[in-house]
């Protein structure tokens, strides 16, 4: 039943194209047919040319021969053309849901998805129901319409004979049945070892500088040999169901010719039959075998899109943990209150979050430090509506953000993280990547007041010099830059620096600030951070250890307080020696 109900709703994306399906139906038909007429031209030749001698009435036969070659040919060409432009074009409709399922999807989705999977999904597996699409339904219909004709022209043809045809047909089927049932657990299988080998790739290619950087070229080889192993034994697999079964099916396909050869000879000579017809009769029970053997290699591409299917569908249904509301509003311009009251937070049935009060005053500046793991980076979360409260709620200009449009509230922020990540593009298209349609002038002016533009002006082609993806052959300063530019472009009224300057050496942190602060004047500023230099000119500091607010002040009261924040001060004042912090 699941399997049908694939099968009826992968139809159900066709339905855009059924004009043109239609047509190609009516020319697989026709293709068909024009293949029939030149057994029954083959029995008229010998009844009725060669067995009488009229050897006159030859050219018209030829003749005809020769017409229906021609219009199976044209057909053919039309039907194969049509249908392959209508099944890349369903599934480009269905990549281009998928995609936009992709973009719909919450944070917490890519949290438990690895991105090999992602792309065997809008590669792999596609690529499979392609192929079903392309061939397998317009096999499934020739299949049918050519077995259904040919058997009844065989009917018309020799009742006796059909019968011993149809005593066969039921081995056929049944052992073509064995053989999907056995293949699709297989191919479901070789789906998911292809995405193990996918998601392996990419991880050692995206950590290709880690596992050099630590020697490490061996362990991951070993790693890699293990799951391509595993993905060529199932693919063995399935060569080993079909070695067992096609050569069944072949033999019984040979049994019925020799026991049609032979009681149709037997008629022939009894002169219950013509010779003519039973050529004619063997030649249709050779078309009536290619839907028989085409069966299988329905059941293959079947059983490989059905396992894909699956997948591709659940991932459709997936529903977003984050979604709009019904008529979400939209804010045009808004101050930058932002206000978390009595917000709780929990993954994976822990709580990250524990009763946030915060108050950050449109404009002002607000700093949160604390260990690792203490929930800094999900606050940022929960202003941007990347995930959702689980309790409290948390407002931005009195509007709780779960009343906003989502795309519409993150115009408003800007989000400039400690791993930068720039895309394998031109310079100016990843600094206007939030606003698309600025202009060079604007896109200049943001670099300029990100202290971008000098350096931007040293590279080979200036603004249109193509980085590397991520970032590679920039320094983590200048990657750092662009993606203030990024952020500047944007004019967010609220600015959040999750550790924007951590992965910097300490002159090119102090550079990067002198920059953050003309970039901050007149925004809500968030900054998170683990050096007290980047937090202590912020208005208001909290300190954060296991999801709550331990401290709060400014940086002269928490010295005052003698907390936590003041050994955190204490300890880098002595590992950087630093001479710029004094002690109270």
């Amino acid at each position: 039943m699941k399997l049908l109900n694939s099968f009826f709703r992968l139809l159900s994306y066709c339905k855009k194209y059924i004009l043109i399906i239609i047509i190609t139906l009516v020319f697989s038909t026709g293709a068909i047919f024009a293949g029939m007429t030149v057994p029954y031209l083959t029995k008229e030749i010998i009844d009725n040319v060669l067995m009488v001698k009229e050897f006159e009435r030859l050219n018209f036969f030829v003749g005809m021969l020769i017409i229906a070659a021609v219009i199976k040919g044209v057909t053919m060409y039309i039907r194969s053309y049509l249908f392959q432009y209508a099944s890349q074009r369903i599934v480009y409709d269905f990549r281009s849901q998928i995609y936009d399922r992709l973009q719909a999807q919450s944070f917490e989705f890519y949290d438990k998805m690895r991105t090999g999977l992602l792309m065997n999904r809008v590669v792999g597996d596609l690529n499979a129901i392609r192929q079903f699409i392309s061939m397998g339904y317009l096999h499934i219909f020739e299949s049918i319409v050519s077995f259904v004709s040919t058997f009844v022209i065989m009917l018309s043809l020799s009742v006796e004979l059909t019968l011993v045809v149809v005593i066969i047909l039921p081995f056929v089927y049944f052992n073509t049945s064995r053989m999907s049932k056995l293949l699709y657990p297989v191919f479901s299988g070789i789906r998911t070892a292809f995405e193990d080998l996918t998601s392996r790739v990419q991880e050692n290619v995206s950590g290709i500088r880690v596992i050099k950087g630590m020697g490490r070229e061996d362990f991951e080889k070993e790693k890699f040999e293990k799951v391509a192993r595993d993905f060529t034994l199932r693919n063995i697999g399935v060569s080993e169901i079909r070695a067992k079964h096609q050569p069944l099916s072949q033999l019984l396909n040979g049994m019925g010719l020799v026991i049609i050869l032979l009681f149709g000879g037997y008629l022939a000579i009894k002169g219950k039959m013509s010779v003519g017809t039973l050529v004619a009769f063997n030649s249709y029970m050779f078309m009536l075998n290619n839907p028989i053997n085409n069966l299988s290699n329905i059941v293959n591409e079947w059983q490989n899109a059905a396992a894909s299917m699956d997948k591709v569908f659940a991932l459709l249904d997936a529903k977003p943990a984050i979604k709009n509301k019904e008529n979400a509003k939209t804010l045009s311009v808004i101050k930058g209150n932002i206000v978390f009251k009595n917000v709780y937070f929990k993954y994976n049935d822990t709580y990250v979050l524990k009763n946030i009060n915060l108050n950050m005053r449109a404009g002002s500046t607000t700093a949160i430090m604390g260990a690792t793991g203490s929930g800094k980076s999900t606050i940022i979360n929960l202003i941007a509506r990347f995930y959702d409260a689980d309790k409290g709620r948390v407002k931005i200009d009195g509007f709780d953000v779960r009343d906003l449009e989502m795309n519409n509230l993150r115009r408003h922020i800007g989000i400039i993280l400690q791993e930068t990540f720039l895309f394998s593009d031109t310079i100016a298209n990843n600094i206007s990547f939030g606003r698309p349609d600025a202009s060079f002038e604007e896109i200049e002016r943001a670099a300029k007041i990100a202290d971008a533009y000098d350096f931007i002006m040293e590279m080979p082609q200036k603004y249109n010099t193509v980085i590397g993806e991520r970032g590679v052959g920039l320094s983590g300063g200048q990657k750092q830059r662009i993606a203030i530019a990024r952020a500047v472009l944007c004019n967010p009224e609220i600015l959040i620096l999750d550790d924007a300057t951590s992965s910097v050496d300490m002159e090119t942190e102090q550079e990067i600030q002198n920059t953050l602060k003309q970039v901050m004047k007149g925004r809500t500023t968030l900054i998170i951070a683990h050096r007290i230099s980047s937090v202590r000119d912020a208005d208001h500091i909290i300190y954060l250890h296991e999801g709550e607010i331990i401290e709060e002040g400014s940086h002269d009261e928490l010295i005052e307080q003698k907390g936590q924040y003041y050994n955190t001060f204490i300890e880098q004042c002595y590992t950087h020696g630093s001479t710029n912090n004094q002690l109270p």
